[in-house]
């Protein structure tokens, strides 16, 4: 049986450490600005026949 009165365990934070999330997000959003610029006709022009 537990006891009452002992003091809980801190809650886990859990997740990525923040430089993890950093590179992630930095990555993602150098992912969305190649993807707008090559739909608006710029960039990566040895694609086109």
């Amino acid at each position: 049986m537990t006891d009452p009165l002992a003091t809980p365990e801190p809650p886990d934070e859990g997740g990525a450490p923040r430089w993890v999330k950093v590179l992630g997000g930095i990555a993602l959003l150098l992912v969305v600005v190649i993807v707008v610029v090559h739909l608006a006709g710029g960039g990566m022009g040895g694609h086109t026949p």
